[in-house]
């Protein structure tokens, strides 16, 4: 792994890059020097003409995580230094209400879609020292309360990103967990989020910094706060967590 982590000169991969996190990502790889990035997105029909003005650094990919043609086929570019696993779906589906097809939907997509990118990337990253960031999300520390199915996907996607450290080690890992974020996927939500923007350049910045974990937003890191100064109630009363370090970022927010 090369320590010096930049982003200056490199070519990127980021999944899920039509929108929200994914295009602020591709934003702010640009302003970081990235010479070129695959964007990839179930449809490359939804880019528009968004990637229009990154000229041909920017080329869309048709890459929809759950399908095993598709990652192949992407795979088949031999120049890519650093993979951003950001695409994702949120299951907001309390446990008792939940069936085995969305549990199953979730994890594909949260779980075996990374999956499938480590074994289509990986080799190559390891062999010349690339780097992989996992964009996960604070409730893969703690249960989410009515969404347990979408944390349990996210923590199996934490336990990956440590699995791809331990199996190759020339690999830069990058594990993120943003909390309240303002896209589509939360528009629903009236509490007070980060926008996309902020938490994308936090991210790139943590993974150049070589930090394993980053917390990319004050809601983050005040669950992590809370995570690491209460471990016992990480074990027994995990929904604490959740609940304190909200009401804490609501009340930092006005």
């Amino acid at each position: 792994m090369d320590d010096n982590r930049t982003f200056e000169g490199k070519t990127l991969l980021i999944t899920g890059a039509n929108r929200g996190l994914g295009a602020a990502l591709v934003e702010a790889a640009f302003a970081r020097g990235a010479a070129k990035i695959y964007c990839g997105a179930r449809d490359i029909a939804n880019f528009g003409s968004a990637l229009d003005r990154f000229g041909g650094r920017a080329v869309a990919v048709a890459l929809d995580v759950t399908n095993d043609a598709h990652v192949a086929a992407a795979s088949d570019v031999a120049d890519v230094d650093i993979v951003v696993s950001n695409a994702g779906v949120t299951h907001m589906v309390p446990l008792l209400e939940t069936t085995l097809e969305g549990a199953r939907a979730t994890m594909e997509t949260n779980f075996f879609g990374p999956l499938r990118l480590i074994y289509a990337f990986g080799p190559d990253l390891d062999a010349r020292g690339g780097g992989f960031i996992s964009v996960l999300s604070l409730a893969a520390l703690v249960p989410a309360h009515g969404a347990e199915l979408y944390s349990a996907s996210k923590a199996a996607g934490t336990m990956l990103g440590h699995a791809v450290r331990g199996a190759m080690p020339n690999v830069a890992v990058t594990l993120a967990y943003p909390g309240l974020m303002d896209t589509d996927m939360m528009r629903s939500s009236d509490f007070a989020k980060t926008s996309p923007q902020e938490i994308a350049a936090n991210i790139l910045d943590g993974w150049a910094g070589g930090e394993t974990a980053v917390f990319p937003d004050l809601h983050s890191q005040y669950l992590r706060d809370a995570f690491v100064g209460r471990p016992q109630d990480v074990l027994t009363d995990p929904y604490a967590l959740m609940r304190d370090a909200l009401l804490r970022y609501l009340e930092a927010r006005g």
